[in-house]
């Protein structure tokens, strides 16, 4: 998220207040309640579960270097999302939970599954959920679904789609769904043609495997509801392993007929997105293209070349936002170099570098804007280009 709202603003707007409202009032009368759907009460998947299929805590190897691990912990951490439990060592502890809850209904206008035993939605970590994960709204009934059941989250970012909806479920299809048992997708809608296609090709490449529309205004019932998460005290650090992240790649690529390669260098271009735009692009342009980079811009037409640019770079240059989550699709070893304003760096794609063996790299500009905006010192970019190999 590149604005980052005040504890004032997050409190003195009409949506909070009219959250609470309803929160004090449709919540705490059960018919009501159910009429409109509101349950703002959570209750942790470990206290809802009918199954537990894997309850796996651990120390997880950072892998970072003693620099890398000072960059996350000093300039990372105060940005990246819901981050605690790390202060610089060299494992972190990791939780991954998968359960199922049954009975269930799933909410389509919050994407979350109602536990109606416990009488409130699933969700880690939170006994009161926010207007995120609670809402008052009349919702149409679905025909029920028999069998096991999986709601993927409702998202428009790509990288989200990617290792919060994706890679999650081919984890899960590879280690732990039985071969002969059927398994319905309920997909919310999303202007990501990715997201799905995604879909449609775990469709396509697991016997039993469904996909269902999950439309904003409804709701189902259904016998058994699955639930996926990994928890490493930083929402910034996804559940990708190699594995379910290369097979997922290997699907696109088969779909696109690319052939995975090298040799090329890729200036990742935000265009004229306003949100992270670099203020002095075509004078990095101008340094990377003598360095033999070729300039590309992601837009939701062209994932079939994001898909084939990057699982034949050798070496990627961008900015930190949504669109590096192609790296999904680069071989082990490709140099990552993340670009960021001095007041807004993350960790997501240092952590997954380190789970997909990239090299990766970082440079700092100038304090971005309200839009996160911002100027790289040219310097900076010719300096570490010069250091790269030369072009194969």
């Amino acid at each position: 998220m590149a604005r980052v709202k005040s504890g004032f603003r997050k409190r003195f707007n009409i949506r909070y207040w009219r959250w609470l409202l309803a929160r004090a009032t449709i919540g705490r009368i059960g018919p009501l309640r159910r009429r409109f759907s509101f349950y703002p009460r959570g209750v942790d998947p470990g206290i809802a579960a009918a199954l537990v299929i894997e309850d796996r805590k651990t120390e997880m190897a950072t892998a970072f270097t003693p620099e890398e691990s000072t960059f996350v912990r000093d300039r990372c951490w105060p940005y990246d999302t819901l981050a605690r439990q790390w202060t610089g060592g060299i494992t972190v502890p990791v939780q991954e939970l998968a359960v199922t809850v049954k009975p269930a209904e799933l909410l389509g206008h919050v994407s979350r599954i109602f536990a109606p035993r416990q009488q409130g939605v699933v969700i880690r970590d939170v006994q009161w959920v926010n207007w995120n994960f609670a809402r008052a709204k009349r919702l149409r009934a679905l025909p029920a679904l028999s069998g096991r059941c999986h709601l993927l989250a409702r998202t428009d970012n790509y990288y989200h789609a990617l290792f919060e909806d994706l890679v999650p479920v081919v984890d899960y299809l590879e280690r732990f769904h039985p071969r002969d048992m059927p398994l319905t997708l309920l997909l919310p809608p999303s202007r990501l043609e990715s997201l799905n296609l995604g879909c449609a090709l775990l469709e396509q490449a697991y016997p039993g495997v469904r996909v269902v529309a999950m439309p904003d205004d409804a709701k189902v019932a259904v016998e058994e509801a699955l639930w996926l998460s990994f928890d490493a005290g930083n929402a910034e650090w996804s559940f990708a392993d190699a594995a379910p992240v290369r097979r997922l790649a290997e699907l696109f690529r088969a779909h696109y007929r690319v052939e995975p390669g090298g040799g090329r260098r890729i200036f990742f271009s935000r265009g004229g997105s306003k949100i992270r735009r670099l203020l002095n692009e075509e004078a990095l342009w101008d340094i990377a293209k003598a360095h033999g980079f070729e300039r590309f811009e992601a837009r939701g037409d062209n994932h079939a070349e994001q898909v084939r640019l990057f699982s034949q770079a050798d070496v990627v240059v961008g900015v930190h936002g949504a669109g590096l989550g192609n790296l999904a699709f680069c071989r082990p070893g490709t140099q990552v170099i993340e670009l960021f304003p001095g007041n807004f760096t993350k960790s997501t794609y240092l952590w997954l570098s380190k789970r997909l063996g990239l090299d990766y790299g970082w440079l700092i500009g100038e304090p971005g804007d309200y839009d996160q905006a911002f100027v790289l010192n040219e310097d900076l970019l010719r300096d570490k280009l010069e250091k790269l190999a030369a072009p194969s």
